[in-house]
Protein backbone atom coordinates (compact mmCIF):
# COMPACT_ATOMS: atom_id res chain seq x y z
CA UNK A 1 0.00 0.00 0.00
CA UNK A 2 1.44 3.35 -1.07
CA UNK A 3 0.27 6.23 1.13
CA UNK A 4 -0.28 9.68 -0.39
CA UNK A 5 -0.40 12.49 2.18
CA UNK A 6 -2.02 15.91 1.85
CA UNK A 7 -2.48 18.81 4.24
CA UNK A 8 -1.32 19.85 7.68
CA UNK A 9 -0.46 17.01 10.06
CA UNK A 10 -1.97 18.99 12.93
CA UNK A 11 -5.40 19.02 11.26
CA UNK A 12 -8.05 16.29 11.74
CA UNK A 13 -6.96 13.02 10.13
CA UNK A 14 -9.09 11.74 7.25
CA UNK A 15 -8.50 8.46 5.41
CA UNK A 16 -9.85 8.11 1.86
CA UNK A 17 -9.96 4.53 0.50
CA UNK A 18 -10.55 4.36 -3.22
CA UNK A 19 -12.85 2.11 -5.25
CA UNK A 20 -11.59 -0.24 -7.93
CA UNK A 21 -10.03 1.61 -10.83
CA UNK A 22 -9.76 5.04 -9.20
CA UNK A 23 -6.41 5.78 -7.59
CA UNK A 24 -5.74 7.36 -4.22
CA UNK A 25 -4.61 10.64 -5.76
CA UNK A 26 -7.70 10.84 -7.96
CA UNK A 27 -9.94 10.19 -4.96
CA UNK A 28 -8.13 12.96 -3.10
CA UNK A 29 -8.88 15.29 -5.99
CA UNK A 30 -12.48 14.09 -6.26
CA UNK A 31 -13.40 13.86 -2.56
CA UNK A 32 -10.56 14.43 -0.10
CA UNK A 33 -9.54 17.89 -1.33
CA UNK A 34 -13.10 19.16 -0.76
CA UNK A 35 -13.38 18.27 2.92
CA UNK A 36 -11.87 21.43 4.37
CA UNK A 37 -8.83 21.77 6.61
CA UNK A 38 -7.81 18.11 7.04
CA UNK A 39 -4.74 15.92 6.95
CA UNK A 40 -5.70 13.38 4.31
CA UNK A 41 -4.20 9.95 3.70
CA UNK A 42 -5.26 8.61 0.31
CA UNK A 43 -3.54 5.25 -0.26
CA UNK A 44 -3.04 3.39 -3.51
CA UNK A 45 -4.04 -0.21 -2.91
CA UNK A 46 -2.48 -3.15 -4.73
CA UNK A 47 -2.49 -2.89 -8.53
CA UNK A 48 -3.28 0.84 -8.50
CA UNK A 49 -0.87 3.59 -9.61
CA UNK A 50 2.12 3.84 -7.24
CA UNK A 51 1.47 0.45 -5.59
CA UNK A 52 2.80 -1.95 -8.20
CA UNK A 53 2.29 -5.21 -6.33
CA UNK A 54 -0.96 -7.05 -7.13
CA UNK A 55 -4.02 -6.54 -4.97
CA UNK A 56 -4.25 -9.55 -2.64
CA UNK A 57 -7.26 -9.10 -0.35
CA UNK A 58 -9.25 -6.54 1.63
CA UNK A 59 -7.88 -8.17 4.81
CA UNK A 60 -4.27 -7.66 3.68
CA UNK A 61 -4.88 -4.05 2.64
CA UNK A 62 -6.51 -3.27 6.00
CA UNK A 63 -3.61 -4.92 7.83
CA UNK A 64 -1.07 -2.90 5.87
CA UNK A 65 -2.90 0.34 6.60
CA UNK A 66 -3.25 -0.53 10.27
CA UNK A 67 0.49 -1.24 10.50
CA UNK A 68 1.28 2.13 8.92
CA UNK A 69 -1.09 4.01 11.24
CA UNK A 70 0.39 2.37 14.32
CA UNK A 71 3.97 2.98 13.23
CA UNK A 72 3.23 6.65 12.51
CA UNK A 73 1.16 7.03 15.70
CA UNK A 74 -1.87 8.10 13.67
CA UNK A 75 -4.52 6.20 15.58
CA UNK A 76 -6.95 9.11 16.09
CA UNK A 77 -8.96 9.21 12.88
CA UNK A 78 -11.64 11.87 12.47
CA UNK A 79 -13.14 10.25 9.36
CA UNK A 80 -12.66 6.89 7.66
CA UNK A 81 -14.08 6.98 4.12
CA UNK A 82 -14.31 4.07 1.70
CA UNK A 83 -16.02 3.65 -1.66
CA UNK A 84 -16.87 0.20 -3.09
CA UNK A 85 -13.59 -1.76 -2.85
CA UNK A 86 -12.37 0.88 -0.40
CA UNK A 87 -15.48 0.29 1.71
CA UNK A 88 -14.63 -3.41 1.88
CA UNK A 89 -11.16 -2.50 3.20
CA UNK A 90 -12.61 0.07 5.63
CA UNK A 91 -14.93 -2.55 7.09
CA UNK A 92 -11.95 -4.84 7.64
CA UNK A 93 -10.11 -1.99 9.36
CA UNK A 94 -12.93 -1.66 11.89
CA UNK A 95 -11.84 -4.88 13.58
CA UNK A 96 -8.81 -3.08 15.06
CA UNK A 97 -9.91 -1.78 18.43
CA UNK A 98 -6.70 0.21 18.94
CA UNK A 99 -7.91 2.80 16.40
CA UNK A 100 -10.03 5.70 17.61
CA UNK A 101 -12.37 6.46 14.70
CA UNK A 102 -14.75 9.40 14.87
CA UNK A 103 -17.00 8.73 11.86
CA UNK A 104 -17.17 6.24 9.00
CA UNK A 105 -18.69 6.86 5.55
CA UNK A 106 -19.06 3.86 3.24
CA UNK A 107 -20.28 4.33 -0.33
CA UNK A 108 -21.43 1.23 -2.22
CA UNK A 109 -20.23 -1.05 0.56
CA UNK A 110 -20.10 -4.79 -0.35
CA UNK A 111 -21.30 -6.03 3.03
CA UNK A 112 -23.09 -9.23 2.02
CA UNK A 113 -21.65 -12.42 0.57
CA UNK A 114 -23.11 -12.77 -2.92
CA UNK A 115 -24.66 -15.96 -4.21
CA UNK A 116 -22.49 -18.49 -6.03
CA UNK A 117 -23.60 -17.39 -9.51
CA UNK A 118 -22.62 -13.78 -8.84
CA UNK A 119 -19.34 -14.83 -7.23
CA UNK A 120 -18.48 -16.88 -10.30
CA UNK A 121 -19.17 -14.16 -12.86
CA UNK A 122 -17.66 -11.11 -11.11
CA UNK A 123 -14.06 -11.73 -12.12
CA UNK A 124 -14.81 -12.76 -15.75
CA UNK A 125 -16.85 -9.57 -16.17
CA UNK A 126 -13.91 -7.45 -14.99
CA UNK A 127 -11.50 -9.32 -17.27
CA UNK A 128 -13.91 -8.76 -20.17
CA UNK A 129 -14.05 -5.05 -19.30
CA UNK A 130 -10.27 -4.79 -19.57
CA UNK A 131 -10.28 -6.62 -22.92
CA UNK A 132 -12.98 -4.28 -24.22
CA UNK A 133 -10.92 -1.23 -23.25
CA UNK A 134 -7.92 -2.67 -25.11
CA UNK A 135 -9.99 -3.57 -28.19
CA UNK A 136 -12.16 -0.47 -28.43
CA UNK A 137 -11.45 2.09 -25.74
CA UNK A 138 -14.44 4.33 -26.46
CA UNK A 139 -16.89 1.44 -26.41
CA UNK A 140 -15.17 -0.13 -23.40
CA UNK A 141 -15.57 3.00 -21.27
CA UNK A 142 -19.02 4.06 -22.48
CA UNK A 143 -20.71 2.87 -19.28
CA UNK A 144 -18.09 4.63 -17.14
CA UNK A 145 -18.64 7.87 -19.06
CA UNK A 146 -22.39 7.68 -18.51
CA UNK A 147 -22.08 6.94 -14.80
CA UNK A 148 -19.06 9.00 -13.73
CA UNK A 149 -18.23 11.51 -16.47
CA UNK A 150 -15.46 11.63 -19.06
CA UNK A 151 -12.58 12.51 -16.73
CA UNK A 152 -13.15 9.66 -14.28
CA UNK A 153 -13.94 7.23 -17.12
CA UNK A 154 -10.63 7.92 -18.87
CA UNK A 155 -8.79 7.61 -15.57
CA UNK A 156 -10.49 4.26 -14.84
CA UNK A 157 -9.58 2.97 -18.29
CA UNK A 158 -5.91 3.78 -17.75
CA UNK A 159 -6.01 2.08 -14.33
CA UNK A 160 -7.77 -1.03 -15.68
CA UNK A 161 -4.98 -1.44 -18.24
CA UNK A 162 -2.49 -1.69 -15.35
CA UNK A 163 -4.34 -4.57 -13.66
CA UNK A 164 -2.95 -8.06 -14.00
CA UNK A 165 -5.17 -11.13 -13.79
CA UNK A 166 -4.22 -11.79 -10.16
CA UNK A 167 -5.32 -8.32 -9.08
CA UNK A 168 -8.59 -8.57 -10.99
CA UNK A 169 -9.41 -11.94 -9.43
CA UNK A 170 -8.59 -10.73 -5.92
CA UNK A 171 -10.40 -7.40 -6.30
CA UNK A 172 -13.44 -9.32 -7.47
CA UNK A 173 -13.19 -11.66 -4.49
CA UNK A 174 -12.99 -8.75 -2.04
CA UNK A 175 -16.29 -7.43 -3.40
CA UNK A 176 -18.25 -10.69 -3.30
CA UNK A 177 -17.14 -12.68 -0.23
CA UNK A 178 -18.86 -10.43 2.32
CA UNK A 179 -17.41 -7.97 4.81
CA UNK A 180 -19.23 -8.19 8.14
CA UNK A 181 -17.10 -7.22 11.14
CA UNK A 182 -18.54 -7.13 14.62
CA UNK A 183 -19.23 -3.45 15.38
CA UNK A 184 -20.25 -2.06 18.76
CA UNK A 185 -23.52 -0.17 19.13
CA UNK A 186 -21.61 3.03 19.86
CA UNK A 187 -19.50 2.67 16.70
CA UNK A 188 -22.57 1.83 14.61
CA UNK A 189 -24.04 5.22 15.51
CA UNK A 190 -21.06 6.84 13.78
CA UNK A 191 -21.30 4.86 10.53
CA UNK A 192 -23.07 6.03 7.37
CA UNK A 193 -23.80 3.53 4.58
CA UNK A 194 -24.62 5.02 1.17
CA UNK A 195 -25.97 3.02 -1.79
CA UNK A 196 -27.51 3.93 -5.11
CA UNK A 197 -31.07 2.71 -5.58
CA UNK A 198 -30.17 0.88 -8.80
CA UNK A 199 -27.07 -0.97 -7.63
CA UNK A 200 -26.67 -4.65 -6.76
CA UNK A 201 -25.47 -3.97 -3.21
CA UNK A 202 -28.70 -2.17 -2.33
CA UNK A 203 -30.55 -5.45 -2.82
CA UNK A 204 -27.93 -7.61 -1.13
CA UNK A 205 -25.94 -5.58 1.39
CA UNK A 206 -28.49 -3.06 2.63
CA UNK A 207 -30.82 -5.68 4.21
CA UNK A 208 -27.86 -7.35 5.90
CA UNK A 209 -26.50 -4.04 7.19
CA UNK A 210 -29.94 -3.23 8.61
CA UNK A 211 -29.88 -6.55 10.46
CA UNK A 212 -26.28 -6.54 11.67
CA UNK A 213 -25.85 -2.81 12.29
CA UNK A 214 -29.30 -1.52 13.30
CA UNK A 215 -27.91 1.67 14.88
CA UNK A 216 -26.04 2.80 11.75
CA UNK A 217 -27.29 5.38 9.24
CA UNK A 218 -28.46 4.01 5.88
CA UNK A 219 -28.83 6.20 2.79
CA UNK A 220 -30.31 5.10 -0.54
CA UNK A 221 -29.86 7.52 -3.45
CA UNK A 222 -33.04 7.34 -5.51
CA UNK A 223 -32.42 6.98 -9.24
CA UNK A 224 -28.65 6.48 -8.92
CA UNK A 225 -26.41 3.47 -9.51
CA UNK A 226 -23.20 2.32 -7.86
CA UNK A 227 -21.18 5.34 -6.62
CA UNK A 228 -22.98 7.58 -9.13
CA UNK A 229 -24.17 10.14 -6.62
CA UNK A 230 -20.57 10.84 -5.69
CA UNK A 231 -19.83 11.77 -9.31
CA UNK A 232 -23.05 13.49 -10.36
CA UNK A 233 -23.84 15.41 -7.16
CA UNK A 234 -20.29 15.85 -5.96
CA UNK A 235 -20.76 19.22 -4.26
CA UNK A 236 -23.61 18.17 -1.96
CA UNK A 237 -22.00 14.76 -1.46
CA UNK A 238 -18.69 16.13 -0.23
CA UNK A 239 -20.38 18.87 1.80
CA UNK A 240 -22.26 16.28 3.84
CA UNK A 241 -19.19 14.12 4.34
CA UNK A 242 -17.26 17.21 5.46
CA UNK A 243 -19.92 17.88 8.09
CA UNK A 244 -19.04 14.55 9.77
CA UNK A 245 -15.45 15.55 10.49
CA UNK A 246 -14.76 16.57 14.05
CA UNK A 247 -11.92 18.91 14.93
Amino acid sequence: MYIHKHGNKNSPLVIILHPMGITGEKMYEFVGSKLGDCFVLSPDMGGHACEKRPFSSSVAEAAALHKYLKEKEMTNISLLYGASLGAAVALRLLKYDDLNIGAVYLDGAPVARLNIMMRNIFSPVLLWQKKMIVKNREKGIADFVERYGRDIAEHMADTFLMFDKESINNISNACVVGNTPGISEEMQKRIWFDWGEKELYTRTSKPLAEKLYPHSHLIVREGFGHCEYMAKENESYTAFISSLISG
